[in-house]
């Protein structure tokens, strides 16, 4: 045995090392193999071995002491764990000999999780089951999960959408407080409606896909001498739908209806968004009725709204409307094509406007999937935006803009805010400026006027530099996201911007409407909490990570039996590896692997995101030709094959 002073030493010594190491605090991220990394809070990147990675799941949030190993990289050895996220997954029931286990979902968990006995339900092996992680391995010494549902059997229709509603925890049914809530509004709807003013003579018309149910807004648009009276009816649940109700709370869990191939989880309960609010043709509704001032130059001059009620004319189609502006007179009915006619122009004039003054959305076409009774996609159709589409997406700017200056002016409100380059990448944004343009180098690019003014400089040099340089800027953009105080939209070069045009839809324009009533009725409306808003951006982000995941796990489905087949594509990513290339046909996203082979890597230029490869260029946004050269349904993965390309 030792004796006390032996033990001492032994004490004094751990004591000195410990106090020679660097200690550092940051987040486990997982890698396609058994290692990770911790991303510590100073931005540097330590790696994590195997063994240290089995002991904590992504997304923990961990005390380690590093190592510098050669060429200056970071190894990190696990102290404490301070946080762990993971507390909920789905995936697949695995049985091997006589153990059970969960093989999730989780990016970056490339790892099984085991199932005791009791903790196993009624799920049986192969099936997709939900679990919650009931030990974790850095405390315990083992990962543990227990079977919470089962989605269902792989071979089950609409597994897929299963799946992937309960991977994201998507909400799908209501409480029972708020349908009665949704009941209870059957009744009341009617006579608030009755109570307000009538605008209907004003001609309003709902301009939509012939699919949609849920009609948020509808449009009528009167000539004025210097230009165009423009009015917008948008459907207005926040008269019956109070705070903190029921249907509200729920409203906020969902933030937005969520629109996923071949299905729809509506942010209201479908009789509500689809019959009582929606703006059906002939039914008298409530609204909330902007009316604002378009001069012919496209300027957007006074504005005003009012809490009415109307009744749509008629239900158009984007087809019927983008016929008749195209030269077909029997398209719509004749008491709509002056108030069309007058649209369309005042589209061309604030087109001009914001392409002169801010920024335009690059055009892109929209894919339909359409689903089989197994609901696989049967077929993708490629659908070009219409001038009928054009149309109604100026009104609705022009309808947000207008109101997001009111509720810039009265610092309330929920807005769309984006803020521009992201903060850790002006390094390399200054260090191209000063190659190509540099009297923009040093300026503050997180400023609007100079944001617009690099923008419209590029986008004025058709110079294959200049464009190059543009695809590359567009790669290192923050997203959107939401913001309780006004804030400059750069993407869409403006000084505030908030929506409020689908309030049945999103729940940041049905806090806006309420806004509006309170102004109106000289009161203060309750802000958004920086928690609530962070809460809405969230599900906000989940909901389109829903969608992507769905849509590559059917699009893998889709193109298993067509390997071998061409397609022409474009390129939308460049990395060391290859090249990420979207189909024109079908929108299907696939990656070009080039540096299987290590006596002929190819040459990657990561400043202009350029990759040679047998003397070829290849660039961002330029077209080649792939064929599909292997699907992986498990991993969702598509790979491609150059065919052909055209040179850079």
């Amino acid at each position: 045995m030792l004796n006390a002073d032996a033990l001492q030493k032994l004490k004094q010594l751990k004591s000195d090392i410990r106090s020679n190491k660097e200690f550092a605090e940051g987040r486990v991220r997982g890698s396609n193999g058994k290692f990770g990394f911790v991303v510590l809070d100073d931005g540097r990147e330590a790696f994590l071995p195997p063994a240290e990675m089995e002991r904590v799941f992504p997304g923990d949030r961990v005390r380690v002491s590093l190592t510098e190993e050669d060429k200056g990289k970071l190894s990190a050895e696990l102290d404490e764990l301070l946080e762990s996220e993971l507390k909920f997954l789905v995936g697949q029931y695995v049985q091997r000999g006589q153990g059970h286990f969960v093989q999730p979902s989780e990016v970056g968990l490339n790892r099984w999780i085991f199932l005791p006995p009791k903790a196993r339900g009624k799920a049986q092996p192969g099936e997709f089951i939900a679990c919650k992680i009931s030990r974790h391995p850095f405390r315990d010494g083992k990962a543990q999960a227990k079977v919470e549902t089962v989605i269902g059997k792989p071979d089950m229709p609409g597994i897929e959408h299963a799946y992937v509603v309960a991977q994201h925890q998507l909400p799908e049914r209501f409480s029972p407080a708020a349908m009665k809530q949704a009941e209870e509004i059957k009744g009341r709807i009617e006579a608030i409606t009755a109570e307000r003013t009538d605008l209907s003579e004003l001609g309003f018309v709902t301009i939509d896909a012939p699919t949609t149910l849920d009609m948020d807004d509808a449009l009528a648009v009167s000539k004025r001498d210097s230009g165009w009276s423009l009015h917008i009816a948008i459907a207005d649940p926040s008269c019956l739908i109070e705070e903190g109700s029921p249907l509200d709370k729920e409203a906020f869990k969902r933030a937005h209806s969520q629109y996923l191939p071949g299905e729809t989880l509506p942010m209201l309960p479908n009789d509500l968004c689809e019959n009582l609010f929606s703006l059906v043709q002939g039914e008298l509704r409530p609204a909330l009725v902007l009316h604002i001032d378009i001069e012919s130059d496209g300027t957007i001059g006074d504005s005003r709204y009012e809490f009415a009620a109307i009744r749509s004319r008629h239900k158009l189609s984007y087809e019927q409307v983008a016929n008749f502006i195209e030269g077909d007179d029997s398209a719509v009915p004749e008491d709509q094509k002056e108030s069309l006619r007058n649209l369309s122009d005042l589209c061309t004039a604030r087109t001009a406007y914001r392409a002169s003054h801010s920024l335009t959305m690059e055009e892109r076409p929209d894919y339909a999937i359409f689903l089989n009774e197994q609901r696989k996609i049967e077929r993708i159709e490629k659908q070009e935006r219409n001038v009928a589409q054009r149309m109604v997406e100026e009104a609705m700017l022009a309808a947000n803009i207008s109101v997001g200056r009111q509720l810039a002016a009265m610092q309330k409100g929920c807005f769309s805010v984006h803020l521009g380059f992201r903060d850790e990448r002006m390094g390399e944004i200054r260090s191209l400026l000063k190659e190509t343009l540099p009297e923009y180098a040093d300026k503050d690019l997180h400023q609007l006027d100079n944001y617009l003014a690099l923008v419209k400089h590029l986008e004025n040099h058709s110079e294959p530099q200049m464009q190059d340089l543009l695809a590359v800027l567009k790669r290192m953009l923050r997203p959107g996201q939401l913001a309780n105080k006004p804030g400059a939209h750069l993407g869409l070069g403006l000084e505030a911007y908030a929506t409020v045009t689908s309030p049945i839809r999103k729940y940041n324009d049905l806090h806006n409407h309420r806004v509006l009533r309170a102004a109106a009725q000289s009161q203060q409306a309750k802000a958004l909490s920086d928690e609530q808003v962070e809460a809405l951006q969230d599900s906000l982000i989940r909901g389109r990570q829903a969608n992507r995941a769905l849509e590559q796990w059917l699009y893998a489905q889709y193109l298993q039996d067509k390997t071998g087949q061409v397609f022409e594509g474009k390129i939308t990513q460049v990395n060391g590896a290859g090249l990420g290339v979207r189909l024109d046909e079908n929108g299907i996203d696939g990656f070009v692997r080039l540096n299987g082979d290590k006596k002929n890597l190819p040459e990657f230029d990561g400043k202009y995101l350029k990759l040679t490869h047998n003397k070829v260029t290849y660039k961002l946004d330029q077209p080649v030709t792939v064929k599909v050269s292997a699907v992986d349904i498990d991993k969702r993965r598509i790979a491609l094959e150059l065919v052909a390309t055209e040179n850079a």
